[in-house]
Order: C-alpha cells, then sequence, then structure tokens
C-alpha cells in the first residue's frame, strides 16, 4: 500500500517536522510513507497533478491555520479523480473540530486528533490487513465508516450481518485527543535526505511535548501537561545537527524552559558548544531565573536568540485568559539579556484580547518598548477552533469564521481601532523590527525612554502620516520606503535621525540605494576627489584600515563612503569621544567627514585632513 504524507507551508523556507515523526515511527512499524511538501503559494492544480502522480492509496495532511482552507480543497479534487484514496486529516487545526469537520467535507475519510505517529501508524496496519479501524477503537482517530467497510468486515467474521446499502457512511471511531506516553519512543525525525533537502530550510526541532499553562487563545494548554524526550538522546541530536552545520535549529516547545532539570543543561550545552548554529527558543520569562539570564547574557554572540511572549501588561486581560504575568520580574530577567547584547530578544504582543482597549493596548506597547527588545511582534486574536476565547461569548467577539479567524471587534475594541493598528503593525515591522534601520531605531527608542515620550503615540503619528501618504495602497520598494522615512524625519526636525538613516542606508544596502531623497548624493567625481589624498596615503590609511593597500579606485568605492555628517551623529556612531566633539565645537566646526566601510568590518572613523603633495 503507497501512503503519502503532505503539507502547504505558508513560504517555501518552512518544513513540516510533524510528517518526518510520522514516517519515522511508521518505519518502527515496517511502514514506508513518502514525504511531499508544497506552499499556499502553489497554483492548487499544480499540487493536485504533482500528488497525484504518486498513485497512492492514502494522502495524509498536516492541517494549520494558515492551510486549512487550501487543504480542503486539494482534498476535495484528490478524492473527485481518484475516488478510492483514502484522505487523513490530522494537526491542530482539525483535532479539536474532527466531528464538524467530517460532517461537512464528505470527501474526508479519517481524521487524527492529537500526536498523530502511533494513531495514523496503526490506521495504515489495519487497511494494509483489510481490518476495520474502529473495531477495536484507536484512541484519537475517527472517520466515516462506509458499507465497503462493513463488507470488508463482513468477509472477515462470518457472524456479521450486513444491513447497510453500500455507499451509506458512519461517523465512528474515537474522539479523545491522543498522547503518546512515551516519547523515546518516536525515532529522530531526520536523516541524511533531509539534510540535502532541506538546506535552504528553517529546521524544527522539539525536546518536550505540552504546556504547563491554560492560555485561552491557545490550544498548546489544552491537556496542561507536559512530556520530555530523553535527555541524552536530545544532546545527540543536537550535536548531530552541529556536525551538519544546520544554520538555525528552531525548537518549538511551547514552553522550552519550563523544568529546569531538562532545559538548564541544555542550555548550557547550547552556550559551550563549538558551532555557528543557531538556537530559537520560546522561553516564558515568568519561569526564568538568574540561571537563564546569566547563561543567555554570555554565551557567543548570536547562539541563542529567545522569543517571549508577553501578550499584555493588563492585569484584568491577564486573569481573563489565564496567565500570570510578573511584570517586574519580567523587567529583572530579560532587560539585562538585551544589555548583554549577546541574544537576540523577541518580544509579542495581541492586539483584541479581553479588557484591552485601544489606549491599554498603547500601554502595554510602551512597557514591553521600554526593554528595547531587538523585535516587538504586534499579533492579532485569532480564535483558535477548541480554545478557551473561542467556546465563550463573554466578549462579544466578531472575527472572520474562515482560518486564520482573525479578530475584527471585541466588546472594548471596536473594529476602527483594529483595523488602524492592521496599519499600525505594518509600519512598526517595516522599520522598527527591521534588521536594516537598527541604528537609526536603536537610537530613537533610546531617545524616547529617556524623554519619558509615548513609544506607542510616536509610531502612531508615522502610521498617519504613512497613511496621509496613501502609503499603504501601494507596492513600495526599499528606495521609496527609506525616502518616506527621510521626509518624515526632516518634517520633524529630526537631524540625528535623518543622519542615522542615512548611515542605515549605506551599510545595509552596501551603498547601492543612494539619491538625494535620502541625503545620499552619487558619489560624484568632484565628491570623490576631497578625500583623494587621503586614500592615496597607504600609511596613513592603515592607521584607520590596518590591512588597507591601495589597489583600485572601484574596489575602494565599492567598499568605502564619504558621508558628512553632524558632530552628535558622529559620536553615536563611535566615530568621536565626547572630548574630541568639544573639540571639534571650539574649533567652530559643526560637522566632520566619516569614512563608512558599507561592509561593517570596522566603526566609521572621522577622514584626516591630507594636503596632497
Amino acid at each position: 500500500m503507497k501512503v503519502v504524507l503532505s503539507t502547504l507551508n505558508s513560504k517555501f523556507i518552512h518544513s513540516s517536522l510533524a510528517l518526518r515523526y510520522l514516517r519515522a515511527y511508521g518505519r518502527t512499524r515496517g511502514q514506508a510513507y513518502d514525504i511531499v511538501e508544497y506552499t499556499i503559494n502553489m497554483p492548487v492544480l499544480d499540487i493536485i497533478s504533482d500528488l497525484t502522480e504518486h498513485e497512492a492509496d492514502v494522502v495524509g495532511f498536516a492541517c494549520y491555520i494558515w492551510n486549512i482552507d487550501m487543504t480542503l480543497h486539494v482534498a476535495s479534487l484528490i478524492k473527485a479523480v481518484k475516488p478510492k484514496v483514502k484522505i487523513v486529516l490530522g494537526g491542530p487545526e482539525v483535532s479539536y473540530t474532527a466531528r464538524r469537520i467530517l460532517e461537512a467535507h464528505s470527501y474526508i475519510d479519517y481524521i487524527v486528533q492529537g500526536e498523530g505517529e502511533e494513531v495514523f501508524a496503526e490506521l495504515v496496519a489495519r487497511l494494509e490487513a483489510n481490518q476495520s479501524p474502529f473495531e477495536p477503537e484507536i484512541t484519537g482517530l475517527l472517520g466515516r465508516e462506509t458499507s465497503d467497510d462493513l463488507h470488508i468486515l463482513a468477509s472477515n467474521n462470518s457472524a456479521l450481518t450486513m444491513t447497510a446499502d453500500r455507499g451509506v457512511t458512519k461517523i465512528k471511531g474515537s474522539e479523545t485527543i491522543a498522547e503518546v506516553a512515551d516519547l523515546g519512543s518516536i525515532p529522530f525525525p531526520y536523516d541524511e535526505s533531509d539534510m540535502v533537502d532541506l538546506e535552504h530550510k528553517i529546521i524544527y526541532y522539539e525536546s518536550s511535548r505540552g504546556c504547563p499553562f491554560s492560555c485561552q487563545y491557545c490550544l498548546s494548554g489544552n491537556a496542561n501537561t507536559v512530556r520530555f524526550f530523553p535527555q541524552e538522546r536530545t544532546f545527540q541530536e543536537l550535536q548531530w545537527f552541529v556536525d551538519h552545520k544546520v544554520k538555525q535549529v528552531k525548537f518549538v516547545d511551547r514552553t522550552f524552559n519550563c523544568a529546569k532539570h531538562h532545559h538548564l543543561p541544555l542550555m548550557q550545552w547550547m552556550h559551550d558548544v563549538d558551532t555557528n548554529t543557531n538556537f530559537h527558543l520560546e522561553m516564558e520569562p515568568v519561569l526564568m531565573g538568574a540561571e537563564e539570564v546569566a547563561l543567555l547574557s554570555t554565551a557567543p554572540k548570536g547562539r541563542m536568540q529567545i522569543e517571549v511572549g508577553v501578550q499584555s501588561t493588563n492585569a484584568d486581560t491577564l486573569k481573563a485568559i489565564r496567565r500570570y504575568n510578573d511584570w517586574g520580574h519580567i523587567c529583572e530577567v530579560i532587560a539585562p539579556v538585551i544589555k548583554a547584547g549577546r541574544t537576540h530578544v523577541h518580544m509579542d504582543l495581541i492586539v483584541g484580547l479581553p479588557h484591552e482597549p485601544y489606549e491599554r493596548f498603547a500601554q502595554s506597547f510602551n512597557d514591553v518598548f521600554s526593554l528595547t527588545p531587538h523585535a516587538l511582534q504586534i499579533g492579532f486574536l485569532k480564535l483558535l477552533q477548541g480554545s478557551g476565547l473561542e467556546r465563550s461569548d463573554e466578549f462579544h467577539y466578531v472575527y472572520d469564521p474562515k482560518a486564520p479567524y482573525e479578530v475584527l471587534a471585541s466588546h472594548v475594541m471596536p473594529y476602527e481601532d483594529i483595523r488602524f493598528l492592521k496599519h499600525f503593525e505594518d509600519v512598526f515591522e517595516r522599520f522598527y523590527n527591521s534588521e536594516r534601520l537598527r541604528t537609526v531605531f536603536g537610537y530613537l527608542g533610546q531617545r524616547l525612554i529617556k524623554e519619558k515620550a509615548s513609544a506607542f503615540h510616536y509610531f502612531e503619528t508615522l502610521t498617519k502620516a504613512w497613511l496621509q501618504q496613501g502609503l499603504h495602497q501601494r507596492k513600495l520598494n526599499d528606495r521609496d520606503q527609506m525616502a518616506f522615512l527621510h521626509a518624515y524625519f526632516k518634517a520633524q526636525g529630526d537631524v540625528i535621525s535623518q543622519e542615522l538613516l542615512e548611515y542605515d542606508c549605506l551599510v545595509s544596502f552596501g551603498g547601492k540605494v543612494r539619491g538625494d531623497e535620502l541625503g545620499l548624493p552619487k558619489q560624484t567625481k568632484e565628491l570623490l576627489q576631497a578625500g583623494e589624498a587621503f586614500w592615496r596615503d597607504e600609511a596613513l590609511v592603515r592607521k584607520y584600515i590596518p590591512t588597507y593597500r591601495f589597489v583600485e579606485w572601484r574596489r575602494i568605492r565599492q567598499d568605502y563612503c564619504e558621508h558628512t555628517v553632524t558632530l552628535g551623529t558622529a559620536h553615536i556612531l563611535g566615530a568621536i569621544t565626547e572630548e574630541s566633539m568639544s573639540a571639534y565645537e571650539k574649533a567652530g566646526l559643526s560637522k566632520v567627514t566619516l569614512i563608512i566601510d558599507v561592509k561593517q568590518r570596522q566603526t566609521p572613523f572621522v577622514r584626516p585632513e591630507v594636503v596632497a603633495s
């Protein structure tokens, strides 16, 4: 029997850990499954064409909020052209609504609810043996028993009396969410072939399953339990990733740091191992202590990055969603990690939670912003099917009934506010969260905090300017976006931000994004002549660039830019000290010309004045 496992990833760089777990466990039962992955951006008919080439008897789909509608469409067409193929769904998007989906979609044969390794393998074994998947019942499997299935049973059981007509179906089975009791029974999901297939994709991994919390917007804590993979095995598997020079291992553990006996040894291993691999961890800040802070603050730069879900700092909101944040403790453990600069910190907020109107959300935003995380992600509440908030009618939610079930209004947040915050999130994501504009927004963040100004209202004003120019209705390239920001800073009279943006443009785009509207005129011959004497003096240049050797002008102009800025900007960029700034001011100078390495191999420095001989 031919079994194919598939899913529709949201992007090409994503991959499915779930399918590889199913394949690995199936091998322990002597079963072989093929894995074929697509994306939601591919044409449906292309997916159908490719899937049907496999001539499968069973096709299983992993279902999530980003792919459920398209998956159902694909499944319906597969059944239409290959009616004998058994269609099996699994994943979080169908685990809590299995009966509803089976009733609404007659082309679905079976749904695996919860962890699918044991359930799916047993289903395949029964189908291969022409045995009923429902007698005896398989925990976690709900499906459609057809009259054809009953005829199979009759052929294996002479005592069974046939009363149903062919074509009649009945939904049968278990509606229990399955869990694998011994995670050690599931083999490592990757093999050598995956390292070729996934070379340019994100590698997902987990060391535990479940969550100790019961957040009402989430499904992970429904069982309120956590189980761990064997720790020694986890060390070996992480070493396998390191040996294969995997760029990033993204842990999907819902709360990586939920048990010190488990996560501290793993973090210490990541801290100490000799590798360029980055490890992405979802951390619960309330459970972090001095040990975690020390490891994250002293690890090699870029070794670990953490995602911290705050969601809200409003006590009433947190109580309603059964989340128990301690904001003082969060500040105590996260601030030193950010300050140390060794670990990338990503923090999350959610728009649309109970009891959090627009201005109270602004306060949550300002609270989190005050820590100056490397990224502040603004998400929008989704009423996941089977979550506590989805089952409640207390908060008068208006939401899209189609996946991903995003909230449009609540008892305290009208649609107009959520609509504006969608634009706010877009602008904030483009600029503050952009890796390309770290210098200017790092400066702005510190300035807003020092001045005790509302960061939310700063970006609110920026968003309004964006909307007034109708930029939300246009497709913009990098140059367009930088030009908008440069003009905005100019209108605000914010010279330092203008110049720091110019610096970010030079180093982020390799000096290739230029123009008068960006304060970066093209390097004409006249502009270049001013620094010619400096670049020809190799001994002098080597005082600033030790490896310098004059080869050709083209190479110099590719790697370095000469840019004039005010003293304040030069100081922020580390080109002059406070003492030298005072000396420049006493000499009546307000600006200096910097040499900027667009590859950021060294700090910008002031170009010395050289008299050509």
